[in-house]
């Protein structure tokens, strides 16, 4: 393996562990990059494009199943550092290998849902999601497996369409509110350099804990900061909230920096980047 290989193939394996280190926690078999490859972009495109050949999908022995976990924790990390393409295209080998029969399905559904669609995990990315979650609909939609993954394909679909909204870098949808004075008013509408909002249930105890906690928050009586309340059920349209209290990070534009995450997520970044 040439150095730009084991340079790329070290970052990723040593800067994004996530997993707790077991002893003699067999490692996940990574493919090895032809010494003929000798760029950065030709090294990645054939780590994700060959990623997941040597792994057994089959062993369902524990340390097996841990090394494949965190094989896949790697795999969804570094796929931010390749073009949209490349993910779709090694996305879509990995899908067709984890979904190709009922018990790979099972660990394929507990490993994306513990890492992609947990607001909590490191390495979640919605664009990475997306991506997996597109390819899975493609992959259920084919004649040979629609009828038998009927309820997979709906619950991809789902899945997909919520997630696909409000991406981080994209414009937030707007939507009417009712501020503290009882005046009906509209996001697009706010001016401040940043809109914190919350979703949010008025019989949810956390909620109203957390709410109790934002008036001594001392980042959020920065006049810069807007905060907007609002129900879940007002705009389940165009918002996804797997859980309340959840909060959106807006910038001027209404750019979203941060979608549903926590208080405690919100606060952080607004404290490190408030003005």
């Amino acid at each position: 393996m040439n150095y730009i290989g084991r340079f790329i193939i070290t970052v990723m394996t040593l800067g994004t562990l996530c997993l707790p280190i077991h002893a003699q926690q067999p490692a996940f078999p990574l493919p090895d990059i032809p010494e003929s490859i000798t760029t950065t972009e030709e090294c990645l495109e054939y780590l994700l494009m060959h990623y997941w050949e040597q792994y057994d999908f089959d062993d369902t022995s524990p340390a097996n199943q841990l090394a494949g976990e965190q094989g896949f924790v790697n795999f969804i990390d570094i796929m931010p550092t390749a073009d949209s393409l490349l993910c779709a295209r090694s996305m879509g080998l990995y899908v067709e290998q984890a979904l190709a029969t009922s018990e790979r399905i099972t660990r394929f559904d507990q490993l994306a849902d513990h890492y992609l669609a947990n607001r909590l995990s490191p390495v979640r990315n919605d664009i990475v999601y997306a991506h997996l979650l597109r390819q899975s609909v493609g992959f259920y939609s084919k004649p040979e497996h629609k009828k038998k993954h009927a309820a997979q394909l709906q619950r991809t679909r789902f899945m997909l369409e919520n997630v696909e909204k409000n991406q981080v870098g994209t414009v937030a949808a707007d939507f009417k509110f009712t501020d503290n004075d009882g005046h009906s008013r509209r996001l697009s509408k706010i001016q401040s350099p940043f809109i914190l909002i919350m979703l949010y249930d008025p019989d949810c105890y956390e909620c109203i804990l957390t709410e109790q906690h934002m008036e001594t928050q001392p980042v959020l009586k920065n006049p810069d900061i807007k905060i907007v309340r609002v129900l879940p059920s007002q705009v389940k349209r165009s918002y996804y909230v797997t859980a309340t209290p959840s909060f959106y990070v807006l910038d001027s534009n209404r750019m979203v920096l941060l979608k549903d995450v926590t208080y405690e997520q919100a606060i952080q970044y607004l404290t490190i980047n408030k003005i």
